[in-house]
């Protein structure tokens, strides 16, 4: 992730989740607000959220992987100076879910929110 930093802060995740868009897919949702922040001009933010009620850590740990591999790919294609929370939904488990469903939820929560370049 060439372009995007970490979303450490607790508050920072407070801002995003209570004052940002969203959209939610089938297993996650996805929030977004601007990045107003001076020294990091043209970086994205990202943050990933997932309860222990979705698996145990390995499983968790492989959910939270998933999502950054797609971001990762697709971040080429994504706008700059936006920050990124992904929330799993607590009803999501780990059986019956993959890579390529995690992909398909996450294109379609950033063509509803429109942060593809050419969209």
């Amino acid at each position: 992730m060439k372009f995007t930093l970490k979303i450490k802060k607790n508050g920072t995740f407070r801002y995003i989740l209570n004052n940002g868009k969203y959209a939610s897919g089938k297993y996650l949702s996805v929030h977004i607000t601007g990045n107003n922040s001076k020294k990091y001009k043209d970086k994205n933010f990202i943050g990933i959220c997932i309860s222990k009620k979705n698996g145990n850590s390995v499983q968790r740990n492989k959910m939270k992987r998933w999502v950054r591999e797609v971001y990762k790919n697709k971040e080429k294609e994504i706008k700059n100076n936006i920050n990124f929370i992904f929330l799993y939904k607590k009803s999501t488990t780990f059986e019956g879910l993959d890579f390529y469903k995690i992909e398909e939820d996450i294109n379609y929560c950033f063509r509803k929110l429109d942060v593809y370049e050419n969209s």
